[in-house]
């Protein structure tokens, strides 16, 4: 016949279960829409009025940022674009049409987004290249440390892909003439989307 267990043990697994089932705090939820397009991240979009972003991303950090840090023109000292981040995570980089007061181009940073081809920061130029074959790539004119994939032509790219201080993704000859990737484990560092020029 068994004894029945005393009851300090029964006390003592129930709280053990407890402890280890519901006493973890669970991850945080990424606080936006986790999709890339050719005029949006998550729920910024081009065009988009600064009111109305600031209004959509309540609870997020707005820090001033530059864009010389990606590859861009840009003269004089100050910032000219903004980094929102939430809890320390930084989600995205916008910059704005001054008179207009509109989002003009868009940065991803967070490897949480990603594009309807599973493509995101952190991604592969192998995973790039399985997902676009017609991808191409030039150095990027203002940082020789840039090189930006692309789809469609030099002066109208779409959606960019940036790899930041990495092996040459491509065999360039000529510095503007778009070849194709031939690296890789080379990773994306951010993703670049703004209107064609």
């Amino acid at each position: 016949m068994n004894s029945p267990v005393p009851k300090f043990r029964l006390l003592l697994s129930c709280w053990l279960i407890a402890f280890s089932s519901n006493g973890q705090t669970p991850p945080t939820a990424f606080p936006d829409m986790p999709t890339i397009t050719e005029n949006s991240v998550g729920k910024a979009r081009i065009g988009m009025p600064l009111l109305k972003l600031k209004e959509t991303y309540t609870g997020c950090a707005f820090s001033p940022d530059y864009l010389s840090k990606y590859g861009f023109d840009e003269y004089g000292n100050k910032p000219n674009a903004t980094v929102v981040s939430r809890s320390g995570q930084k989600l995205f980089v916008f910059w704005m049409n001054p008179q207009t007061q509109k989002v003009t181009g868009l940065i991803v940073l967070s490897p949480s987004y990603q594009t309807a081809q599973g493509i995101h920061v952190g991604s592969t130029s192998r995973q790039l290249k399985a997902a676009f074959p017609a991808m191409q790539a030039v150095p990027n004119m203002m940082m020789q440390d840039i090189e930006m994939a692309f789809l469609g032509e030099v002066d109208k790219p779409g959606i960019e892909y940036a790899f930041f201080k990495q092996e040459h993704i491509g065999k360039f000859l000529v510095a503007d003439e778009p070849v194709k990737i031939v690296a890789t484990n080379a990773k994306v560092s951010w993703i670049q989307i703004f209107p064609n020029p």
